[in-house]
């Protein structure tokens, strides 16, 4: 893949499904090595697979980006695998349904620490 991103390095949070996919899609199009960070492992790896099959370059790290040693190691993980890192993209994120007064504050307190 050639593009007007190639030599560049992208994290891409979210990208197992949703926006953080499709942006992750759009910039190993464009020419990005992407690294492709979210909590489901099995969906990374067939992204990661997508994007190979294309001539991309990606790398599949299962992570928690509300943990914060998860997240650091994401980083330097994305660095050392393919010497630096140009691009971040946070689009992890989730919301809770139903009414705040029924809610459970553990759950609201992790869609909180995720979205932001």
């Amino acid at each position: 893949m050639t593009g007007n991103l190639s030599g560049k390095t992208a994290l891409v949070t979210g990208a197992s499904s949703g926006i953080g996919r499709s942006t992750a899609l759009a910039l190993a199009g464009a020419g990005a090595r992407v690294a492709l960070v979210a909590r489901r492992a099995d969906r990374l790896r067939d992204l990661a697979d997508e994007i190979e099959a294309g001539g991309g370059k990606a790398l599949a790290r299962a992570t928690d980006v509300t943990d914060e040693q998860d997240a650091t190691r994401a980083v330097e993980d994305t660095v050392g695998h393919f010497g630096g890192l140009d691009i971040l993209v946070n689009a992890a994120g989730m919301t809770q349904v139903g009414k705040v007064e029924n809610a459970d504050l553990a759950d609201w307190r992790y869609v909180f620490e995720l979205n932001f």
